[in-house]
């Protein structure tokens, strides 16, 4: 569990400062390489990982930005693809959270590639 908020926190934090500098398909490369670098039998916990602070990170994100222009913003894309303005930010998250799970992912099956396996395992 440790280990889970640590990446977590991690990926929140890095995404954060890289999101002003990069294109926001950065995240997944920050997931990545947090992710690199955490060790998990399952993959699964590192997708969530990265799940959980892409989505923290980008509904937040979109939520300070709608309330600071009153919601007009949001309400004028609502319209153009037909649904409701409150749908907008949990979708922002969601497609963030795949983005950044799917990054944490990768980095973890990667990491898997260069673990040495044990040979008598191997039949």
């Amino acid at each position: 569990m440790k280990k889970f908020g640590l990446q977590t926190l991690l990926i929140l934090v890095l995404g954060f400062i890289t999101q002003y500098f990069f294109p926001f398909w950065s995240i997944a490369i920050v997931a990545a390489i947090v992710g690199f670098f955490f060790r998990y039998e399952n993959s699964a916990a590192s997708f969530v990982a990265g799940t959980a602070a892409v989505t923290l990170l980008w509904s937040s994100y979109a939520g300070i930005l709608n309330s600071s222009n009153i919601g007009q913003l949001s309400g004028e894309i609502g319209q153009l693809f037909k649904v409701g303005q409150g749908y907008l930010i949990p979708a922002t998250g969601l497609i963030g959270g795949l983005l950044g799970g799917l990054g944490a992912q990768t980095g973890t099956l990667a990491r898997k590639l260069f673990e040495k396996t044990d040979s008598s395992t191997m039949a």
